[in-house]
């Protein structure tokens, strides 16, 4: 869904007098994104809980905003670094035995401290 009205929702998150002003039915889109945000939190909080679920949301967007500088390049972005974490932390959890969630934020805040250190070196 995200994909399919990723045009109407960058313009209603990023600019929405203007969205509204060119005809993007904002309230429409507001209320999209509002369901789907609100789905991620559900889910979520059903599987590691409210604690970790602010970290897996989070996490991922900061990261990848330290590397990228447009708004497509930070959602793609973001959304690669939360797939890669969770598969390596699900990984790393069954290996050593440790709470699946836990790991997956840690590798989540990792991967934060290695795309502050390649922001760094890219002025970002």
């Amino acid at each position: 869904l995200f994909v399919a009205l990723y045009n109407r929702i960058f313009s209603v998150t990023f600019d929405e007098p203007f969205a509204k002003a060119t005809g993007v039915a904002t309230s429409r889109y507001n209320l999209v994104l509002a369901v789907m945000i609100s789905l991620v939190v559900v889910v979520g909080m059903n599987l590691v809980g409210a604690l970790l679920l602010s970290a897996l949301v989070v996490f991922p967007s900061i990261a990848a905003m330290r590397v990228s500088r447009t708004f497509k390049g930070v959602t793609l972005l973001s959304a690669i670094i939360s797939v890669v974490c969770a598969l390596v932390g699900m990984l790393v959890s069954i290996v050593w035995s440790t709470p699946v969630g836990a790991t997956v934020v840690m590798f989540d805040v990792l991967a934060f401290f290695v795309a502050y250190l390649i922001g760094h070196v890219r002025g970002v």
